[in-house]
This record gives structure tokens, C-alpha cells and sequence, in this order.
């Protein structure tokens, strides 16, 4: 006997494990966060009779299926749980309802205090298709500071946000950064990643237990969407606190691998990146760092920047003299990443198009051969968005690790075929070419700036439907393959490889599905949704 009963048991049609044992399991018993007990054909009923309690859940259906949580290695919880606290201008249809929506909460805000949008929307679903300007945002509101964030390379600042941010006609042109003039020079209100830290710096934090409500919020609607685990490619130490406060409170529904974010103006604020990790470690923020669902990977760094500034190695289209920002110089690159690799801390690199690529892992190989080989997994490609034929046999080569986001591609495909035009966009992401060369790769959203659901990923990285139409179908992969990137491979990234393969003794972290994402017709992988989900034995349904 087991010596106490279940807390669940799941009797479905099917589970889909990552490991490749010769039986098949059709049952599992969860106990304490992890899975206790499983049972092959013909042992379900045994395995029910001797785990089912008095208090035990039991969820008996043929047809449901189970898939291991999903593991999102790019994903920013930190940035959708500010999404959850600001203006949701996604809901607007045109620049006067986006302008209305600021309005309203400027109503119910105490003037001179900052008003900060959601940044989950994108012009080119507005009517007017494009950005709305500073002075359009001050008819929302003249008594208080605006920022419209959109993504995480770009914002909006209405004039006292201008003015608050030091940015006004005489401000020169931030290194690495974007501010947008008119005709006279006057800003515009668009800034655009260096530039925007002028904004952010100008920034009251948020506090902390506001903050932490919204990651509750968050974790929980990306625990009902099938995630088990995320990697958070952009969190401030001020913030890494905000996530242990939420942890400790339990407000946590999903695991978190938190990478400090570390630009060039930080190292330049510390003196050096060696200061930078002296100061981290002073306050007890060092790799691997670890408190219940939460873990500190690293850091981040941003190479070039998104849809209007990746780094590109031919022009952008329409705009013959602008091929894009690099962020680093190669040589400062290179010395850093040496520095973090002497020093045992990961750092992962956002490199989108194929000119910052190509520098990355210039720079990676310039530390190799400095430093000897790097352990896998310690420098990562965030993106790796326009790989081309050359750089993928160089990542191999080098055996870095590349996360991929095909959600990108989906979310923003018209705003990349005007940019980039239709041939580089359809390059975007070669899933295929990248596994068959043996490149370490594994999966991700890119949320709140790619689409939540990991379904609807899988269904773009198998049919590369786009808004845009149907983008690069050779580079295709299968279903097997692409819930394979969002579970072990990502698991084996945060070298946690046996948390997907539900076996006893293994995190009870999976996921349950009405319908088998597998072999349910193609399409319904837009709309299948879990029926509930398992991290660590904590049950999150999509109502909850």
C-alpha cells in the first residue's frame, strides 16, 4: 500500500509523456506536487482503488489527453502582469477610442501621477493605422504624464511625459535609441528603445504588492492556457523582489526562470559589467538562485532591436540608408559575455535580424576561443529570428542554444512584410532547417508581444499561417516536433530535463485537454483549450 491516498488522479485517454518508455500510461496519481504513481493498459482500476481517497479528486474521461505543462522559454510575466495593472488600449479600434480609454482612467487618477498603458496592441489594428502622437495622447489629459507602451522596444509619451523624460527639441539623439521629430524637430512622442529608457527611468516603481497582484493575475491566465514554466527575458532587481514577495505569498501559479535585465546604459550606470554583477550579488541576486516556483537564470541583453530596428544586413524596405540599430559594439559584446562566462552567470542575447545574428555569435566565438568551450546553454540566442543558411551551421557549430518564437511571425506579420518585405519575413524562424542541423532550439510566445495560447504557436510552427497568408511553409515542422520544443526541450534549457516526463517522483506538471492536440484536426488547435492544469499539484481550470 501507499501509506496515504491522492490528491488527484487522472484516468484520461491517453498521456503524452516526453519520456519514450515501451509502456504506454493511461493513469497517474499526483500526491504533494508530485506525481506519485502511474499505471499502464489494464492497471487504471488498481491504481484508482489504491490511491482514491476520501478527499481525492479523480478525473475519469477516455477522452481527455495529458501533455506535460508547457515550457516557454521567452515569455514576459513581468511585463504582462504591468499589462494587467495598465490602460488596455488593445480593446480600441481607432486612435480616438485609444485616446477615450486614457481619458477614463486619467478621470480616476490623482493628477501628476503617471498613467501607463497596457503594451499589448500594435498600430496596424488601429483604423488609422498608425501610432497615435503626443498631442493627440494630451487630449486625454494635460495633469498628468503619459506613457503608451507598445511592446517592449517602443512607447508614446504625451508632453508632460516628454517633459518629465528630459526629452524635449534640443535632447540629441540617444546611441542606440529612437526619437521621433516632426518637420521642426519637436518630438513627436515616439521613442524607441535607448531612447526609451529615458521614459522608464523617469518611472515611479509600481508597488510592490500592486505589482505582485498583478502577477497573480497573470500567472494564473497563463496556468490556464497550459503553461507550466516560464523564462522572463526582461526583470529588474527591483522586480526580482516583487516576484519573491509574490511567491512567498503564493500568488505564483506558474514556475519562473527570471533573467535580469542588463543594457548598455546599466553597465555604464555601474561603472562596468563586473560592478553590475558585484551589485547584484551584493543584494543576494546571483544564478540559480532559488525560492519555491522561482529561479534566477541570469541575464539579458539586447542586441538590436524589433519590427523597426532589427539589425539587418540589407535595407529595410522603402528606407534604402537604414539597415537597422545595433545596440553593443562587438568588442564591449564580447568582453561582457567573457565576463559573465568567468563568472558563472547565463546570459541570453536578443538578436532578431541577420546582421545582429551574425555579430552574436562572432562575439560568442571570440569567448570560446578566450575562454574554451562554453557549457551549453550558458549563451543563448533570444530569437534568432532571420537566421540565415551561414549562421544556423555556426550556431551548430558552437552549440548555442537559440529560443524561438514563432508567435512573433503571427502577431506581427503585416508590420514585418512592410518593413522587411515578403521574402525576409517568410525566412523568419526556419524551424526546419534549424533541427535538421542539429541546432539546440526550444519554443516560446515572446507574450504579451506574440499571442498567449501554446496551441495556437504549434498550429503557426506547423502551417506558418499568418495574417499575412501562409509565410515560408518549407520551413514547417511537425506537431511531434513542435510540442517537443515547448516542453523538454525547454525543460532541458533550464536544466530541469525530467520535469516533462511524468513519471513517479517527477513535478506534477501537466496539462489536460478535451481532445488530443496530436491528431485533433489542424484547426482546432486555435481553439482547443485545457481542461485544467498541474503545476507542482496546483490545479488552475481556464474559469479560474
Amino acid at each position: 500500500m501507499n501509506g496515504g491516498s491522492a490528491d488527484l488522479v487522472v484516468r484520461p485517454g491517453a498521456v503524452h509523456a516526453s519520456h519514450t518508455g515501451e509502456r504506454p500510461t493511461t493513469a497517474l496519481a499526483v500526491r504533494g506536487g508530485l506525481v506519485v504513481a502511474t499505471a499502464g493498459p489494464g492497471e487504471e482500476e488498481a491504481l484508482l482503488r489504491e490511491w482514491r481517497g476520501a478527499d481525492t479528486e479523480v478525473l475519469d474521461d477516455p477522452a481527455m489527453v495529458v501533455l506535460p505543462a508547457f515550457v516557454d522559454t521567452h515569455n514576459h510575466l513581468m511585463l504582462a502582469a504591468l499589462n494587467v495593472l495598465g490602460v488596455p488600449v488593445a480593446q480600441a479600434e481607432d486612435i480616438p477610442g485609444f485616446v477615450e480609454l486614457i481619458r477614463r482612467r486619467a478621470a480616476h487618477t490623482p493628477g501628476g501621477q503617471w498613467i501607463v498603458t497596457g503594451a499589448d496592441w500594435h498600430e496596424l489594428r488601429l483604423a488609422e493605422r498608425r501610432m497615435p502622437t503626443a498631442r493627440e495622447l494630451d487630449r486625454a489629459t494635460s495633469d498628468h504624464p503619459v506613457l503608451v507602451m507598445r511592446g517592449g522596444h517602443n512607447g508614446i509619451l504625451n508632453s508632460e511625459g516628454l517633459r518629465l523624460a528630459g526629452i524635449g527639441p534640443d535632447t540629441p539623439d540617444v546611441p542606440g535609441g529612437f526619437i521621433s521629430r516632426d518637420a521642426a524637430g519637436l518630438p513627436t512622442g515616439w521613442v524607441q528603445d535607448a531612447a526609451l529608457e529615458l521614459a522608464t527611468k523617469a518611472l515611479p516603481a509600481v508597488p510592490p504588492e500592486v505589482l505582485a497582484g498583478g502577477l497573480a493575475t497573470a500567472s494564473a491566465r497563463y496556468a490556464a492556457h497550459g503553461i507550466g514554466t516560464v523564462r522572463d527575458p526582461a526583470v529588474t532587481p527591483d522586480q526580482w523582489q516583487v516576484y519573491r514577495q509574490a511567491e512567498a505569498a503564493g500568488q505564483l501559479a506558474v514556475r519562473s526562470h527570471a533573467m535580469i535585465l542588463t543594457t548598455p546604459a546599466v553597465i555604464s550606470d555601474a561603472g562596468s559589467i563586473s560592478a553590475w554583477l558585484d551589485a547584484l550579488e551584493a543584494r543576494e541576486i546571483t544564478p540559480e538562485t532559488k525560492q519555491g516556483h522561482l529561479r534566477l537564470w541570469g541575464l539579458k541583453f539586447i542586441l538590436d532591436g524589433g519590427v523597426e530596428a532589427a539589425a539587418l544586413s540589407e535595407p529595410y524596405t522603402g528606407r534604402p540608408d537604414f539597415r537597422g540599430e545595433l545596440l553593443w559594439h562587438r568588442g564591449d559584446l564580447a568582453e561582457a559575455l567573457a565576463t559573465c562566462v568567468r563568472r558563472g552567470w547565463p546570459v541570453g542575447t536578443h538578436a532578431f535580424g541577420d546582421r545582429a545574428i551574425a555579430l552574436l555569435l562572432d562575439a560568442i566565438r571570440e569567448v570560446t576561443d578566450r575562454e574554451g568551450p562554453v557549457p551549453p546553454g550558458m549563451l543563448v540566442v533570444e530569437h534568432g529570428g532571420l537566421v540565415t543558411p551561414d549562421l544556423i551551421a555556426e550556431a551548430a557549430a558552437l552549440g548555442v542554444h537559440v529560443t524561438v518564437q514563432q508567435a512573433l511571425l503571427t502577431g506581427l506579420a503585416p508590420a514585418l512584410v512592410a518593413g522587411w518585405g515578403r521574402q525576409r519575413t517568410a525566412d523568419l524562424f526556419p524551424l526546419r532547417e534549424l533541427i535538421d542541423a542539429g541546432v539546440l532550439i526550444s519554443a516560446g510566445t515572446d507574450h504579451p508581444i506574440g499571442p498567449l495560447n501554446p496551441l495556437q504557436v504549434v498550429h503557426a510552427m506547423i502551417t506558418r499561417q499568418t495574417p499575412a497568408g501562409v509565410l515560408g511553409p518549407q520551413h514547417a515542422v511537425s506537431r511531434a516536433e513542435a510540442l517537443r520544443l515547448y516542453t523538454a526541450a525547454g525543460a532541458s534549457l533550464l536544466g530541469h530535463p525530467a520535469d516533462t516526463v511524468l513519471t513517479p517522483g517527477t513535478p506534477a506538471d501537466f496539462v489536460v485537454y478535451p481532445a488530443d492536440p496530436l491528431t485533433c484536426p489542424v484547426d482546432q488547435l486555435l481553439d482547443l483549450t485545457p481542461t485544467l492544469t498541474s503545476v507542482g499539484g496546483r490545479i488552475v481550470r481556464p474559469s479560474s
